[in-house]
């Protein structure tokens, strides 16, 4: 694994620890710094994104004005940015999402097949808006242990819970198809085009 890979994992698995348990300032600043890593990743491709994080993070510590109410926001805008993702793909005249990466594995998808794709695009659909809806009430609530525990943990469970419970499911129900492994799904969604028409 590259530094600057790892320097990105360091910082998204570090994230929970300190939104719980720290300062909403340090969250925000360390959010700044994971936001800063990923733009970076994607614009910058020369030795200067690594100034990008500590740039980032710092700016956001040392000079933004005390809003704690901004550590509430990215788990409400990333999961309705998910739903979003997902359901665009189910208006009339698009192909569900989790029917193009069905397609990734199959030449043709059946009716049936066809019909469980849209469902399940569906189904993460409506997971993302449910998520982003419980962050918002906790948020609200004024519990931010409570909120903590739902946005740096169970949100990210019940994603994992869903993949690996679909794909069990799915190995089942069709069982004379073929099957990518989870790894191999996780690549395919890399390479999808989640935002083209």
């Amino acid at each position: 694994m590259g530094a600057w890979r790892l320097l990105g994992l360091c910082l998204f698995a570090s994230y929970p620890a300190v939104a719980h348990f720290g300062k909403p300032t340090t969250a925000l600043a360390l959010l700044a710094a994971l936001v800063a890593y990923v733009l970076a990743a994607v614009w910058i491709h020369n030795p200067l994104r690594w100034l990008a994080p500590p740039a980032a993070g710092g700016a956001l510590y040392w000079l933004a004005p005390p809003a704690d109410w901004l550590l509430f926001v990215p788990p409400i805008a990333i999961n309705l940015a998910l739903a979003w993702v997902f359901g665009r793909t189910l208006l009339r005249g698009r192909m569900p999402l989790i029917s193009r990466f069905a397609l990734m594995e199959q030449a043709t998808l059946s009716p049936e097949v066809a019909a469980y794709t849209r469902l399940l695009t569906w189904l993460w659909t409506l997971l993302f808006v449910a998520a982003a809806g419980t962050s918002f009430a906790l948020a609200l609530s004024g519990h931010r242990d409570a909120w903590s525990l739902f946005t740096n943990l169970i949100n990210y469970l019940l994603v994992g819970a869903l993949f690996l419970g679909e794909f069990a499911y799915r190995r089942v129900r069709f069982r004379n198809y073929r099957h990518h492994s989870p790894l191999q799904l996780l690549r395919n969604v890399r390479r999808t085009k989640l935002f083209e028409r």
